[in-house]
């Protein structure tokens, strides 16, 4: 399969969009892989830090960063341009991962992870309703029943056995519902722009909000403890690769495959979650848990063939 040339554009960064499907698959497995760490990174970061503070430090570095990487000043887009980059902005960082982060406060890593799993089925029903040419397929339908079933049996024992809180379920969901929003906003975002302008304006906007949020009682701030060696390293890491690579190669794996059958890989972060989980955080993994985590994986891989 042909993958396009890379081409430079004014600003600084490099042009990825193309048909390259291997490309594009490798980079969503990198993505899918820091994402299933992020939110154990996240669950620890929460015993120093409140949800929305966590938000602003990684989402602060993050744009610093891309500053750093693409300094010229970036190109005017019209009014409806702006209005796009400042809603993906919004709805895929600062909703988001406040929906998250306070969803890890009340319930486990693994849980949050498995709800939010239903993003991808959510943004195929919103898509084929407000697409032309993302429409539900037999194998997106096969796919998502098989990943849902699995997403079930986790939850299910995780309710037996986890004692999770049901308030953490739901706002999870939103979460959930919140990124099939941002999939199909981003997907037709920027055609002038390269991947690492286009995520410049989308920190911009999102750290101009939480910003406005620090002066609320919604974020309460304690700097002190970014003085402790392992908040600070949870911190970088969910700045530099979490908000950072995986904003800017995430958008790439959507413009490139398509908002659906890009956020069906997204099925995979649970599984990997539960083990990370296990790993660190000592969260139980159960034969339930493992039936379920085999269901996901089979479901993605039907509903990501495509017909020759």
């Amino acid at each position: 399969m042909k993958i396009s040339a890379f081409r430079r554009k004014g600003g600084g960064g490099l042009e990825f969009r193309g048909r390259g499907r291997l490309f594009s698959y490798g980079l969503a497995a990198s993505v899918t892989f820091i994402w299933s760490v992020t939110f154990v990174s996240t669950k620890y970061l929460l015993g120093w830090l409140e949800p929305g503070e966590i938000l602003l430090y990684r989402v602060a570095v993050a744009y610093a960063l891309f500053v750093a990487f693409s300094p010229r000043p970036l190109p005017r887009a019209g009014l409806r341009e702006e209005l796009r980059f400042a809603a993906a902005g919004l709805l895929g960082v600062t909703l988001y991962f406040l929906c998250e982060n306070t969803a890890l406060s009340y319930s486990t890593a693994s849980n949050v992870a498995l709800i939010g799993g239903t993003a991808p089925l959510i943004t195929g029903i919103a898509a084929h309703f407000f697409t032309k040419n993302e429409k539900l397929s037999r194998a997106f339908a096969a796919g998502s029943v098989l990943c849902l079933a699995g997403i079930f049996l986790i939850i299910c024992n995780g309710h037996f056995v986890l004692k999770l809180n049901p308030l953490g379920d739901v706002i999870a969901l939103c979460g959930a519902c919140v990124f099939a929003a941002y999939s199909l906003i981003v997907k037709g975002t920027g055609a002038d722009y390269t991947p690492v302008q286009i995520v410049r304006k989308m920190l911009f906007y999102t750290l101009l909000s939480l910003l406005a949020l620090a002066a609320t009682p919604v974020i309460d701030l304690h700097p002190a403890q970014l003085a402790r060696p392992s908040v600070a390293a949870n911190i970088l890491f969910l700045a530099l690769f979490a908000s950072a690579f995986c904003t800017w190669a995430w958008n790439i794996v959507i413009w490139n495959l398509g908002a659906v059958r890009a956020n069906n890989l997204i099925y995979i972060t649970p599984p990997l979650t539960m083990l990370f989980s296990a790993l660190v955080l000592g969260e139980r993994i159960t034969p339930f848990a493992v039936a379920g985590g085999a269901l996901i994986l089979s479901g993605v891989y039907i509903s990501q063939r495509v017909k020759k």
